[in-house]
């Protein structure tokens, strides 16, 4: 097959890490390559005032401090592009008074005309206008590092962190004239981080996975999907002046300060379950909950319920701040409390998220494994204790809160996959599909990912409820992980759409000192288990002697023929 051409226009030879890792990723493609970099060579230098050099300062010394945290010395490196065996084009953009509109004159646009590009990237400076814009096929495509529903400007991943807004969006836009409102045709939304530094190389990395993926897409489809616009209403963001640097490192000194008080204090974050008995998910008073008491040194969080001959147990992950990681153990609970059974599965790498399920006469558990880069699922050999390594469904994958069900004869799990390897999972969420539970061959879904926000992607947990099924969400809040939950009824899912509808959102208010909430599930009784439903009584015996689906096929089939 023969690959499309895509044309990269940079400023020098000298390329920050992004695009250098844009160019190493077209080698990876069956799809397209980049044929030739087009290199920007302008006479105009702008002069930097005081306040972007006081800003380059800030940024500098932050990057020190950041490092802590996250690796971020490779994103500040320049990086020769003549590594590459790509085709080089020279050309002089006629630049504005401004120093900010690129032109180009008719012999340039004659030398990038003569590739014969099926797309132009965007990779260098400069407000790009003219003639330029419809040379090549699909036009010119550009990152822009916001969301462009709500930041349009400079500097990339700032004004989120001053601003402390939950989310911080990119776009992938096709250029126009209008600045930093192109055609979008893919965005994305992650949790903002509490420094700039870390928010901004964690918005390049995020990027730079789908621009990838979007490339790929548009030349084996031969389609590209546009968002819908709408009108802008925001600031056009610029440079901070010297009084916004003030206030953005009295904020981020308050921020390290309260952090190192709290770490000399001990404080440590703990998560803790509640429950309560109801007959309606959607009929609960979250102040009513009974609240587990957490153990010594440890916390329990991620509640998933299972009834087992008419006991009702809770699956928790315990996370123990001794070892610096998470098990999975079990609570028998009633009305009137709980009672700690044991651990139900430890390994030797952190687990949490216990979904717990039955098939065919057999439970079992897929938990949280991303430490292993594996989703996996877990039999169980003697309940609730003992359990094994059944098979690795998803190898070589960094997953969190996979909820898995049957549908439609197929077996679906919805994940959150951290796809930058920058630690960040509440954003994506994905679909895999199979015709088996037991199996190797999980099939990703056309759209993945399904959701692309932090305030609504990563799962909280899943509710059925008759022919209707539900996602809890997560929804991040600044430097908070789990603010809130909400819940979203799935509407539509096979193996080329998903559709959900967004029911409501829970707030933590109804617990004093509380921060936030994460894991919203709900279990349905099992029909005669109570004692005045007679008819079901009689019914369950013959229900559970029902093994397979086979065996439940062969009963409704018989049923539909009695009049």
């Amino acid at each position: 097959m023969k690959k499309a051409r895509v044309g990269l226009i940079i400023d020098n030879k000298l390329q920050p890490w992004n695009i250098f890792d844009l160019i190493k990723k077209s080698y990876q493609s069956d799809t397209y390559e980049i044929s030739c970099i087009i290199i920007q060579e302008s006479d105009f230098k702008k002069r930097k005032s005081i306040t972007e050099f006081c800003f380059k300062v800030i940024s500098f010394f932050e990057r020190k401090f950041v490092k802590r945290f996250i690796n971020t010395e490779f994103f500040f490196k320049k990086y020769p592009i003549n590594l590459f065996d790509i085709k080089k084009i020279y050309i002089k953009p006629i630049v504005s008074k401004s120093g900010f509109i690129h032109r180009f004159s008719k012999e340039d646009l004659k030398k990038i005309k003569e590739e014969n590009l099926d797309i132009l990237i965007r990779g260098g400076s400069g407000i790009l206008r003219g003639d330029i814009l419809t040379l090549c096929k699909n036009g010119i495509i550009s990152f822009h590092h916001g969301d462009n529903n709500v930041n349009r400007g400079t500097p990339p991943g700032f004004w989120e962190v001053y601003n402390r807004e939950k989310s911080t969006g990119f776009i992938i836009q096709i250029l126009t004239e209008e600045l930093d409102g192109g055609n979008v045709i893919f965005k994305g939304n992650l949790p903002t981080s509490f420094f700039y530094t870390l928010n901004m190389v964690r918005l390049y990395k995020k990027a730079n996975v789908f621009m990838h993926l979007i490339l790929e897409d548009i030349f084996k489809k031969n389609k590209i999907r546009l968002y819908p616009k709408r009108p802008y209403d925001k600031p056009l963001y610029l440079i901070p002046t010297i009084k916004h640097q003030i206030i953005y490192l009295f904020k981020t000194f308050l921020y390290i300060l309260i952090k190192l008080v709290r770490k000399i204090l001990r404080k440590k974050q703990k998560w803790n379950v509640a429950y309560q008995y109801s007959d309606d998910w959607r009929d609960i008073s979250i102040r009513k909950s009974k609240i587990f008491k957490n153990p010594s040194n440890s916390f329990v969080a991620d509640p998933f319920l299972y009834r087992h001959n008419e006991k009702d147990y809770c699956f928790v992950e315990e996370y123990d701040f001794l070892l610096n990681k998470g098990h999975i153990s079990v609570y028998e609970i009633n009305k009137l409390g709980e009672k700690y059974i044991g651990k139900a599965l430890v390994e030797n790498f952190h687990l949490s998220y216990p979904n717990v399920f039955d098939f065919n006469g057999e439970i079992y558990m897929i938990p949280e494994s991303s430490a292993a880069k594996e989703i996996r699922l877990y039999k169980c050999l003697n309940f609730p204790l003992k359990w094994e390594l059944e098979t690795v469904l998803i190898p070589n994958v960094s997953a969190v809160d996979s909820n898995i069900f049957r549908l439609k004869n197929k077996w679906w799990i919805l994940t959150n996959i951290d796809s930058s390897s920058s630690g960040e999972h509440c954003s994506e969420l994905h679909a895999f599909y199979s015709d088996n539970l037991v199996s190797n061959e999980w099939k990703s879904h056309p759209m993945n990912p399904l959701i692309f926000d932090s305030l609504r992607a990563r799962n909280a947990g899943i509710i059925f409820e008759n022919d209707n099924m539900y996602r809890s969400y997560q929804i991040q809040g600044w430097d908070r992980y789990g603010e809130g939950v909400g819940v979203a009824r799935i509407i539509e899912l096979n193996e080329n759409e998903y559709i959900e509808h967004k029911e409501f959102e829970l707030s933590h208010h109804s617990f004093k000192g509380a921060f936030g909430t994460h894991t919203y599930n709900f279990k349905n009784g099992i029909r005669g288990s109570h004692p005045q439903d007679m008819y079901g009584q009689q019914m369950r015996p013959m229900a559970m002697s029902l093994s397979d689906e086979t065996a439940i096929n062969n009963v409704a089939a018989y049923i539909s023929t009695l009049k």
